[in-house]
């Protein structure tokens, strides 16, 4: 397996990856929950920020083409501070 074609858990607590361009993005789930409401959040290498926002019955798996298909319809992070539900 090509090494841009694996997932590789990070000091952080993140989950590194490359997009399908090769752009080096880690992700992290904001809720624990495996289903329904909550969000991802994704950081490029160069700083960028994004967010997936799951749907009510959505699983929230993490594979590597479901991070690359999550990505791109992430939106920019500061776009969606008021979409946010509550931290608890």
């Amino acid at each position: 397996m090509a090494h841009h074609e694996r997932l590789e858990p990070l000091p952080d607590g993140f989950v590194g990856f490359r997009a399908a361009n090769g752009e080096r993005w880690k992700h992290k789930d904001i809720e624990a929950s495996r289903t329904g409401p909550g969000h991802r959040l994704f950081v490029a290498e160069k700083g960028e920020q994004r967010v997936y926002l799951f749907g009510p019955n959505e699983p929230h798996d993490a594979t590597l083409l479901d991070l690359r298909e999550q990505l791109a319809k992430a939106k920019p992070a500061d776009s969606l501070v008021t979409e946010l539900p509550p931290a608890l």
